[in-house]
């Protein structure tokens, strides 16, 4: 079975009829400026920040539905999770910030006909 990405046992791909179509991966340098009055600013290394990831797609039918309350379930198990990506490299471990959902063509029972969705991941450093 094909995969574009696992985070814990939640898989990502067209074959679960959840893939994402957007990546953003955001790392920062741990660069800052101390402003001086007379002249231009120093830069500082005050450590490196944590990298983020946000993930962004478009889910359909109840199926796109029941995947984005599983991605809240293991967001609310509050515990970082393991991330590889389809070609078998180990990202680390993974926090989920948030999970966002936009439900539009809603049928008379509730249902979604199309979600566009996203996730925002953070790493998960405990050292």
């Amino acid at each position: 079975m094909r995969q574009q990405m696992v985070l814990g046992d939640f898989i990502f791909g067209l074959s679960r009829g959840f893939a994402y179509a957007t990546l953003t991966h955001s790392s920062y340098g741990g660069w800052s400026n101390l402003e001086i009055i007379a002249s231009k600013p120093q830069s500082r290394q005050s450590g490196q920040a944590l990298e983020k990831l946000t993930f962004g797609g478009t889910a359909m039918y109840a199926v796109g539905m029941q995947r984005l309350d599983e991605l809240r379930a293991l967001q609310n198990a509050r515990a970082p999770l393991p991330l590889v990506d389809g070609i078998g490299r180990n990202w680390g471990l993974w926090r989920i910030n948030s999970v966002v959902e936009n439900q539009s063509h809603v049928i008379d029972d509730g249902t979604a006909m199309v979600m566009s969705w996203s996730l925002e991941l953070e790493e998960f450093v405990n050292a």
